[in-house]
């Protein structure tokens, strides 16, 4: 791919038509007082240097911009570029962001990015983590942090993602790296496993040993058992409750009826001792009550001696038959309450015994419900037992697919040293003209750790952790995926000025150097915005010539932070759309 032009529907925007493509272009901003710099030899234009990378990004497929809806509404973008032989017109407006008009046609923001994914990028298919979309920004970085790490222009947080996207353009087996990645996951769905087993109330004891899950699962086998035989035993009566009742009552009466037999036996015994009393009076008495009643009534109206001794024997007759009368009398009660005593027993007996064979209904369901808890405890063993087993079956695989895993790498890189040395060598080549005597190069080596990156790749300079040197490894980097990496048919790179910002005039002069040794020679195409300021230091550096033929013939715009119109959108407007 080649950018060819960058316009608008709008007259006031200042077309980019990029001069060469194959080759260098320059974009330039002139700022009306350089003296107004900072230390760093930044400014503060805001001309739209870093605009046109948004926009370009935004009419090959980039996420939808607010930004661009709220402050530039009504407008629309076409940036045209060539893949090959074919030349591509990409449209996209502001306020209907998710259509691109490709070539007159429009289309859905993801049918294009699927149609470039494939005109682009030769993506395995069994990978899920590459995309048109995470493999663009190496060659044109959209943003200010896409500058912080010559590997992560994306600025993900995914160190796979990193890596994955780092070793297809390096031209490493990314099979590999997607196997390890699944091992990694089926490790964490394991880990998983045992997570949800340990919290678990009935499962965490046998996992954590406390109960021996076979003897425990037998165990609740026989109670399980031993209950259904039972059930299927019981007998349901729907008036047990009833019965039980009755049988209660007829306990009561039947002590009730003991109590009044008790107090009839005594009552009894008491007749008996009255009986034994003897009511015989002496004569002597009867004659001395006789005279002294005589004293009191008149003669005729007394009875004589004999009539009071006949009164008195009919007097104990009487008494003895009405003793005799009532002791019959308590003994037939008796009888009748021992009778009734007996019957009851009976009853009680009859009741007992319904109630031994029969169960009330809530009885039973609550046996039934103890049955159901039994019968998931069971089921829950069961599960456990069964996990337990895949979860060791899984472990080992696993486990063993690691390492075969990691071994396999390791004889793949070694059969790749050819393929990486091709890379690293160019990278150490560019490196070395900036820093002679600085280690530098590409290293890519085996990760046998247990995380889901397979390779540890890394681009190094010395003393690279500078601001300066950062910039000149992202260069390299970039350079070496252009011109020596795999897997992609992008032939362009667009550099925004903040790869110069913190360098050394001396190495900007080197890298101008390199770009027109090396770009148009490979067919290639390099675009690079900076400002006036970044020229001013790094003439001195260069030839006459040399910045003559590598860079004012290359320039194919100047933005000037005069007046808006001067400007890339010929506007004055304030937007953040990074």
């Amino acid at each position: 791919m080649q950018l060819i032009s960058l316009t608008a529907n709008k007259e006031s925007f200042r077309p980019v038509h990029f001069k060469n493509e194959v080759g260098l272009n320059f974009i330039v901003a002139i700022q009306k007082n350089p003296e107004s710099s900072d230390k760093k030899g930044n400014t503060t234009n805001g001309v739209g240097k870093s605009l046109i990378i948004a926009l370009v990004h935004f009419c090959l497929g980039s996420s939808k911009k607010d930004s661009f809806k709220k402050e530039l509404s009504g407008w629309s973008f076409t940036l045209t570029f060539k893949i090959g032989g074919n030349i591509f017109k990409s449209e996209r407006t502001t306020d209907k962001q998710d259509k691109i008009v490709l070539n007159g046609q429009e289309i859905s923001v993801t049918k294009f990015k699927n149609k470039f994914e494939d005109l682009l990028f030769d993506i395995p298919a069994e990978t899920s983590q590459l995309s048109y979309r995470s493999l663009l920004p190496f060659f044109i970085r959209p943003r200010k942090t896409s500058y912080s790490d010559y590997n992560n222009p994306n600025a993900v947080k995914k160190d796979y993602q990193i890596q994955i996207t780092n070793a297809l353009l390096l031209g490493l087996d990314v099979l590999l790296v997607e196997e390890k990645f699944k091992l990694r996951k089926e490790k964490e769905r394991i880990r998983n496993l045992v997570k949800e087993l340990n919290e678990d109330e009935l499962l965490k004891d046998f996992f954590n040993q406390k109960k021996d899950a076979t003897l425990e699962g037998q165990q609740v086998k026989e109670d399980i058992l031993k209950l259904e035989n039972d059930l299927k035993a019981f007998k349901v009566a729907d008036d047990y409750y009833d019965i039980n009742k009755d049988a209660d009552k007829t306990k009561i009466d039947i002590e009730k009826a003991k109590n009044k037999i008790t107090l009839l036996e005594n009552q009894i015994l008491n007749i008996e001792e009255s009986r034994k009393i003897s009511p015989d009076i002496k004569r002597e008495n009867i004659e001395k009550i006789y005279k002294e009643t005589s004293t009191i009534f008149n003669q005729e109206s007394l009875k004589t001696l004999e009539d009071l001794e006949k009164f008195y024997e009919h007097l104990s007759s009487n008494r003895e038959k009405r003793l005799l009368d009532k002791k019959n009398e308590l003994l037939r009660s008796l009888n009748d309450l021992q009778t009734n005593i007996d019957q009851k027993k009976i009853e009680l007996d009859t009741k007992l015994k319904y109630l031994d064979t029969h169960h009330a209904l809530d009885i039973v369901l609550k046996l039934k419900d103890k049955l159901a808890d039994l019968k998931a405890k069971e089921e829950n063993i069961q599960r456990y037992d069964t996990l337990i087993s895949k979860y060791q079956k899984s472990k080992i695989k696993t486990e063993k697919d690691f390492i075969a895993s990691t071994e396999k790498t390791q004889y793949y890189l070694d059969d790749a040293k050819e393929v990486i040395k091709s890379t690293t060598d160019f990278f150490r080549e560019l490196s070395k003209r900036f820093y002679p005597n600085a280690t530098a190069g590409i290293t890519v080596k085996n990760n046998d750790g247990d995380n889901q990156i397979r390779y540890h790749i890394d681009a190094k300079i010395s003393a690279d952790r500078s601001d300066g040197i950062g910039n000149i490894k992202i260069f390299c980097y970039d350079i070496t995926i252009l011109l020596k990496g795999f897997a992609h048919r992008v032939n362009c790179i667009f550099h925004d000025s903040r790869l110069l910002s913190d360098t050394d005039p001396r190495q900007i002069a080197e890298l101008f150097k390199i770009l027109n040794e090396y770009i148009k020679t490979s067919g290639k195409q390099y675009i690079l915005s900076l400002n006036q300021n970044q020229l001013d230091e790094v003439k001195k550096y260069l030839k006459d010539d040399e910045y003559k033929t590598i860079i004012q013939q290359n320039i194919c715009l100047e933005l000037k932070d005069e007046l808006p119109e001067d400007k890339l959108l010929g506007i004055q407007v304030d937007m953040d759309y990074n």
